[in-house]
């Protein structure tokens, strides 16, 4: 099964072996540069299930919170970033 979610493709597609279904996530985000490389993270055996439906949801949910962990923590360092740029910015004197 594959979702997309805030510019990420997730494949949360399980992996069937030895009767049971082993959770996986595959996160990709394809980058709108042409030149740029695609983004890739794999996280696999998240845990195991004897229901496809189950392992689906816990790789899925798993991706959700991996992909809004990673963002929140990129937006938070740029913000950071910009506001120590405008605190240097104020205390520089006028010319």
């Amino acid at each position: 099964m594959k979702y997309e979610y805030r510019g990420w493709v997730i494949d949360a597609t399980p992996e069937f072996s030895l009767g049971q279904f082993f959770a996986h996530a595959r996160i990709i985000r394809a980058s709108p540069d042409d030149d740029a490389d695609t983004e890739m993270h794999i996280e696999r055996n998240l845990a195991w299930f004897e229901n496809e439906d189950e392992a689906i949801e816990v790789a899925r949910q798993w991706a959700i919170e991996w992909i809004d962990a990673r963002d929140d923590s990129v937006a938070s360092t740029e913000a950071g970033l910009s506001t120590r740029q405008d605190d240097i910015a104020a205390k520089a004197p006028a010319r």
